[in-house]
């Protein structure tokens, strides 16, 4: 049964992430930070999160957001899948490599990573509840978005001692050949670039650079995470055959 999950699982988990973003871009009825007209989905404008807003930002002629339920559905549950199949997948990988103490520790990361991948397709940034005080004042009391932000950043804060450790493990490992570890490599550097972007980048909020220099690097870094575990899958189906 392991033998099958390494070999195979990773597959469905990409394949899962790639169709059902693909879909959910497709249903995404449009507007972005700086631009509540603009239909459809802008790949370098919109974060892939906000394909699970329950509603979108584009307005009808009523200057009401447009539902987003399709899109949101669609994205929220691929994404819940992809992290549960990662969940799975890391969990058997120590069973591949002779040092089980750090590949149990790597997969201790990548497993947390999953599951706040999990969190971040589940968590709408939109919602939140707001109240009037006594002054006629609307007060935010709660906000979706605050953990949305701490469960997608932190998604990448654990994957990436995942990528060292194991991007260690597939260079000493006699069983699969190096450039199957090519993937985590890559993962490794990228994924460092990406939190100095998330540490001391330009807010997306802030201005249109910022927010596609944002964007588009967390779609480069969300796409490497899945292809470096397909690859590192497709190395220990070939030592396993």
């Amino acid at each position: 049964m392991k033998k099958y999950i390494l070999n195979y699982l990773p597959f469905y988990g990409v394949t899962i992430f790639v169709i059902s973003n693909a879909i959910a871009m497709y249903y995404y009825p449009g507007g972005s930070i700086f631009d509540n007209e603009k239909i459809g989905y802008d790949f370098f404008r919109n974060f892939l999160s906000q394909l699970g807003r329950t509603k979108a930002y584009i307005t009808d002629v009523n200057g009401y957001q447009i539902s987003n339920l399709v899109s949101f559905r669609i994205w929220s549950s691929g994404m819940a899948t992809t992290g549960f199949i990662f969940c799975i997948y890391y969990f058997c990988l120590p069973s591949f490599f002779k040092n089980q103490k750090l590949s149990i520790l790597g997969s201790f990361f990548a497993i947390i990573a999953a599951i706040f991948f999990i969190l971040t397709g589940i968590t709408p940034g939109d919602i939140s509840i707001h109240i009037i005080d006594q002054k006629n004042n609307l007060i935010n009391i709660f906000s979706m978005l605050k953990i949305h932000k701490f469960v997608a950043n932190n998604i990448f804060y654990f994957a990436f001692p995942s990528a060292i450790i194991y991007s260690y493990l597939i260079y000493k490992s006699n069983r699969i050949n190096n450039i199957y570890g090519l993937g985590y490599y890559t993962f490794s550097i990228l994924i460092f670039c990406y939190i100095l972007i998330l540490l001391f980048g330009p807010s997306p909020f802030e201005s249109e650079f910022g927010m596609i220099l944002q964007v588009t690097s967390q779609k480069i870094i969300a796409l490497s995470w899945v292809l470096s575990t397909l690859i590192l899958s497709i190395g220990i189906k070939s030592a396993n055959n």
